[in-house]
C-alpha cells in the first residue's frame, strides 16, 4: 500500500502519539509498504521534506494567528499540502492520529481518500463524560471510515457514542522488541544524572501532566524510604513546568529531595539505556490507552507496577507480567515497590513474564499488519 499518515505530534517530541506514529511508519516500511508522514506544527519556518528510515516526512509550519482563526489557517494549509500529495497516483488511505483540528482537516478530504483515525487523546475521554461531549465526538468522527482504539475502554466508549461495529476496531499500541530488550546496557546514563547503579532504581517514564498520576508516585517516595532508605527514584519525561516545580516542593517539604531525579524531555533513542539502569518500573496513571512506555519497560524485562485504568490492565497480567493497583494510591504503590525491591525472585519472574507477553502480543510488525487489515476494510467501505 501507499499510506499517508497525519499527526501533529512527532519528533523531536517524545510523547506517546509521536512514538506511535514513528514506530507505525517504521513497521509499515518493514512490512513492504510505502509511507509518507505529514507533521504540521504551529510556528515559524519553511516546509521541509526529508527521508527517515525508509519513509518520507513532510513538516509543515503553520503561522499562529489569533486564537479565533488559527485552526482555520492550519486546516487550509494542511489540506492544500495533502491535496498536492494526493495528485500523485497511488495513495490508498489517510490515517490520522489526533482529534482536533485534524478531524476538521480530514473532513474536508473525505471525498478524496479513505480515512482512518487512531484514538490517542485523553480529550476524548473527557468529552465522553457529558452528553454534549458525546455529540461532539459523533460530529468529529462521522466521516471516518474506521476508528482504531488502543484500549478496550476506548473501544467500548466509541461503540457507546454510536460508532458502528463495522467501523470500530481495537488494536493495542506496540513496542519495538528488538530495540527494547533485557540485554541492553545503560552506558554512561548514570553519570549524566548522578545515579548510583549499585543502588536500586524505580523508574517512572511519564510526562509531567496531571492525567499521568506522577503526583501519587511522588507521594509514595517517603513511604518507601522508611523501609528501603537507599532506593533511588527516576522520573523520565518533560511536560508542564509548573507540575515539576510542585513536585520538587512536595519532595522538599517531605525531606526527600536526595536521590530523586527528574530528566526532563529525553529522546526516545535514549530510553533503552534508562530501562537498563532501572530495577522496577511504574505507571501511576489516572487515564491511559495502551501505554507505549509501559510496553517498553516490559520489553526491557522490568517488573511493572501499573494502575487499573484504561488499557493498562490489557498489558499487565496481574501476578504474571506485572502488578496492578488502584489509581491515586501512594500507599499501594509503596507497598508493591517494597515487595519487589525485597525479592530478587519476584522481580525476575515478573520481568520474564513481561518480556514473553510483549513478544507474543505487542511487537510492532504484528500491530502494523493488523492496522493494514483495518485500512483494507476502510477502503472497501469508502468505495
Amino acid at each position: 500500500m501507499k499510506i499517508l499518515l497525519l499527526t501533529s505530534d512527532f519528533l523531536p517530541n517524545v510523547g506517546g502519539m509521536a512514538t506511535h506514529a514513528l514506530e507505525l511508519a517504521r513497521a509499515h516500511v518493514r512490512n513492504g509498504h510505502q509511507v509518507h508522514l505529514v507533521h504540521p506544527v504551529y510556528g515559524a519556518g519553511s516546509e521541509t521534506v526529508e527521508e527517515m528510515e525508509g519513509f518520507t516526512v513532510h513538516k509543515l509550519f503553520v503561522d499562529r494567528e489569533t486564537p479565533r482563526i488559527k485552526h482555520l489557517v492550519y486546516i487550509r494549509k494542511v489540506r492544500r499540502h495533502i491535496l498536492r500529495l494526493l495528485a500523485e497516483p497511488g495513495f490508498d488511505v489517510l490515517h490520522w492520529h489526533d482529534l482536533t483540528p485534524n478531524c476538521w482537516t480530514t473532513w474536508t478530504l473525505r471525498k478524496h481518500i479513505p480515512l482512518v483515525w487512531t484514538n490517542h487523546t485523553s480529550n476524548y475521554l473527557e468529552m465522553y463524560e457529558t452528553p454534549a461531549g458525546r455529540r461532539r465526538i459523533r460530529l468529529f468522527l462521522g466521516h471516518a471510515d474506521a476508528v482504531i482504539s488502543p484500549s478496550r475502554e476506548l473501544y467500548e466508549k466509541s461503540a457507546a457514542t454510536g460508532i458502528a461495529p463495522a467501523r470500530n476496531v481495537y488494536i493495542p499500541n506496540g513496542v519495538d522488541a528488538e530495540r527494547f530488550h533485557p540485554g541492553n546496557s545503560f552506558g554512561v546514563i548514570d553519570k549524566d544524572y548522578g545515579l548510583d547503579p549499585a543502588r536500586p532504581i524505580v523508574i517512572c517514564p511519564r510526562r509531567l501532566e496531571p492525567k499521568n498520576g506522577v503526583e501519587y508516585f511522588i507521594r509514595s517516595i517517603p513511604l518507601v524510604r522508611k523501609e528501603i532508605p537507599d532506593v533511588q527514584f527516576l522520573i523520565v519525561g518533560g511536560g508542564f513546568p509548573e507540575e515539576r516545580r510542585r513536585f520538587e516542593q512536595m519532595l522538599k517539604e517531605a525531606g526527600e529531595v536526595r536521590g530523586v531525579f527528574f530528566t526532563g524531555n529525553v529522546p526516545n533513542t535514549s530510553m533503552p539505556r534508562f530501562y537498563a539502569l532501572a530495577t522496577v518500573a511504574v505507571l501511576p496513571s489516572l487515564m491511559e490507552a495502551t501505554s507505549i512506555s509501559g510496553l517498553e519497560a516490559m520489553a526491557s524485562g522490568l517488573p511493572l507496577v501499573g494502575t487499573r485504568v484504561g488499557g493498562i490492565p490489557e498489558i499487565i497480567e496481574d501476578g504474571a507480567s506485572g502488578i496492578l493497583i488502584d489509581p491515586r494510591s501512594p500507599e499501594q504503590l509503596a507497598e508493591q515497590f517494597i515487595r519487589l525491591l525485597r525479592s530478587d525472585e519476584l522481580r525476575k519472574t515478573l520481568g520474564a513474564g513481561a518480556r514473553r507477553r510483549v513478544e507474543r502480543e505487542f511487537a510492532w510488525p504484528e500491530i502494523a499488519r493488523r492496522t493494514v487489515e483495518v485500512y483494507e476494510r476502510a477502503i472497501a467501505a469508502h468505495q
